[in-house]
């Protein structure tokens, strides 16, 4: 498989769409590469160049399809996955007009391409009963150990459950306690 190909298979896995070439823009047709444009919650316009397309000739393409899109009042993001890597020259000059994504390999592994294109591709969130493991109270007290738990110690533990002040509070009355202290002011009345 090739570069562009690898390139457009995570794009397509993403829920984006392959467009016809030449791709045509308001009568005028360009010839990249390749061409995707998303679909559901992602209306970006994706193009696929590699080296092999003189920079010259990228960059007249990539201006050409930023007019005709401007003629036809799109609002869709334009991103440029250029593979094999990019001169700074030529991508500050492609950058007035798209999103550069560049590859720097000519023959990039899947992960490669995956982490070029991270900002097109939906967020992989981890499943949620892995998250959320179990109940915390049940954490705090096996961080305890084999210490048996006492009245103090669920009532520090249920404060927690108000937020640090809560067990600061709780803390407090626990140590005054201990400490045969109460929280009534003496007013001295001399």
């Amino acid at each position: 498989m090739g570069s562009v190909e690898a390139v457009l298979e995570v794009l397509e896995r993403s829920g984006f769409e392959r467009l016809p070439k030449p791709l045509t823009v308001v009568g005028n047709e360009f010839d990249f590469e390749a061409a995707v444009s998303g679909t559901n919650t992602s209306h970006d316009l994706v193009l696929v160049a590699s080296n092999q397309v003189p920079a010259r000739r990228l960059q007249r393409q990539v201006a050409g399809l930023a007019r005709s899109l401007d003629l036809a009042s799109s609002r869709r993001p334009v991103s440029l996955v250029h593979i094999g890597g990019v001169t700074a020259t030529d991508r500050a000059e492609l950058e007035r007009y798209a999103r550069v994504l560049p590859i720097a390999s000519s023959a990039p592994g899947e992960g490669e391409v995956e982490n070029a294109l991270a900002v097109l591709l939906p967020l992989k969130l981890p499943n949620a009963d892995l998250v959320h493991g179990s109940d915390p109270v049940n954490e705090v007290l096996g961080s305890l150990g084999p210490v048996k738990s006492t009245g103090e110690h669920f009532s520090l533990i249920r404060a927690s459950a108000d937020g640090p002040a809560a067990v600061r509070e709780a803390l407090r009355r626990f140590v005054n306690e201990g400490a045969g202290w109460t929280d009534e002011v003496e007013v001295d009345d001399a």
